[in-house]
Parts: C-alpha cells; sequence; structure tokens
C-alpha cells in the first residue's frame, strides 16, 4: 500500500477530483424536531446528569 507521501501533488489531485472531495458540500439546515422528539433529548440529558453525579458519588465513595 502506498503511503501519502508516495504519490505525487497531480496524481492527489486527480484522485481528489474523481472521488469528488473537491466538490462544495451540500447545505446543511437545521430541522424543526417534533415535540415528543425534544422531550426524548431533553430526557437523554437528564438522564446523563443523573449518570454524571452517580459516578461523581461513587468515585468519592470509593476514595474515602
Amino acid at each position: 500500500m502506498k503511503e501519502l507521501d508516495d504519490y505525487e501533488p497531480h496524481e492527489l489531485r486527480s484522485l481528489l477530483a474523481q472521488e469528488g472531495w473537491l466538490d462544495p458540500l451540500q447545505p446543511v439546515h437545521r430541522i424543526r424536531l417534533r415535540p415528543w422528539q425534544r422531550w426524548v433529548f431533553w430526557a437523554l440529558r437528564i438522564y446523563i446528569a443523573v449518570m454524571v453525579l452517580v459516578v461523581g458519588w461513587a468515585f468519592v465513595a470509593g476514595t474515602r
């Protein structure tokens, strides 16, 4: 397998052009979430916060 340094610059440019890496990216737009999706993400945030507290409590309890 060839390393990146083994390629000539013109070979890299042609490979990137063939693969479409030089094309501009498609625009990304924010979508409006449904209410149940918003609730799921808030529940996930709360779950993560509670788990961080549990891990912190376990760490402090384990160091005593």
